[in-house]
């Protein structure tokens, strides 16, 4: 991977920690509204560069796949809504101290909904994908997308402390 391939990672993983960093500096989901619109201005910028790099497209390509993962952002961004509010109703429990069982519970419940819901989200897209990609090249975006989201899932757990 060249310097801006992991300039771009570095930024995106710096995206991803902000927020969970934000959410639990803050507390309020409604407080960091506007913190989370640009957080995911830059982060989707960040993605686009590195897929843009990894994919190595023909024009006409190209031309076909970002309509189609632009559809697919959106799609997951609505996914990723649920993960925010997740993340911070936890730490709104948390920085209060009153995260009771059924709570938690609840949390659990919520996380794998949403766990649920991106995996039909990406089952939806890779028939989209193929139609205007060869084979290979929806795998190696779904290799691309998987890695983004694990490094970012990572950063996000570094950040958000253990339930009490």
């Amino acid at each position: 991977m060249n310097i801006l391939g992991r300039i771009s990672i570095i930024g995106l993983l710096f995206v991803g920690a902000t927020l969970a960093t934000t959410v639990f500096a803050q507390g309020s989901y409604e407080q960091f509204k506007g913190e989370i619109e640009l957080t995911r201005a830059m982060a989707q910028l960040g993605r686009e560069v590195i897929v843009e790099r990894n994919m190595q497209l023909n024009r006409e390509d190209s031309n076909k796949f970002w309509p189609v993962y632009n559809d697919y952002r959106a799609a997951i961004d609505k996914v990723n809504d649920r993960r925010i509010k997740l993340i911070t109703s936890y730490a709104d429990s948390y920085v209060s101290g009153n995260l009771s069982d059924d709570k938690a519970l609840g949390l659990l419940n919520e996380f794998l909904s949403i766990e649920k819901a991106r995996l039909k989200v990406k089952r939806k897209y890779v028939p989209r994908f193929k139609k205007v990609l060869p084979p290979k090249k929806v795998v190696r975006f779904f290799q691309v997308d998987n890695k983004l989201d694990a490094m970012v899932k990572m950063e996000m757990a570094r950040n958000i402390p253990l339930v009490q």
